[in-house]
């Protein structure tokens, strides 16, 4: 996996802390696709990451799942919300996953590390509309990483 610095100057992260940095967190991802006019468009979602890929669920229908059946490179970033900032964004391709046994225990990890509570109603219909497929999980392959961490170069 290639690792591009931010900026020149500015620390980064190893593949180790890119890792432990993805796994753990739980700001939402901001992914970018192309729309059907042809514009960059950007929708912030939660995702799971694990052994080098991110995963997204959605709406079968939904504008962002129409971007990705027609143009499935996307861009992504997730970094801190205040000072000093550390974040990761790149590039990546999306595919669908709309087997639900694979999907579901995608769903079921990605919830868990959002809501918390593994009981609320909320959570089972989330995980029952992607075992009904009207949900459908996305898998992302990054092709890099840019990354940046300005605690480390204070």
């Amino acid at each position: 996996m290639r690792i591009h610095l931010a900026e020149p100057g500015v620390v980064g992260l190893s593949h180790d802390e890119i890792q432990q940095f993805l796994a753990d967190g739980k700001i939402p991802l901001r992914l970018a696709t192309i729309g059907g006019d042809g514009s960059p468009v950007i929708y912030p979602v939660w995702y799971h990451y694990a052994k080098d890929r991110l995963y997204l669920f959605s709406r079968k229908n939904a504008r962002k799942m129409e971007d990705i059946v027609r143009n499935n490179t996307v861009y992504f970033s997730i970094d801190t919300e205040t000072f000093p900032n550390k974040g990761v964004k790149g590039k990546g391709t999306a595919k669908m996953i709309s087997d639900p046994s694979e999907g579901v225990p995608v769903v079921e990890r990605m919830l868990e590390k959002y809501l918390g509570d593994t009981k609320s109603s909320y959570r089972k219909a989330m995980i029952e509309s992607v075992r009904k497929g009207s949900a459908v999980v996305v898998e992302i392959r990054p092709h890099y990483y840019t990354v940046w961490d300005y605690a480390e170069s204070l």
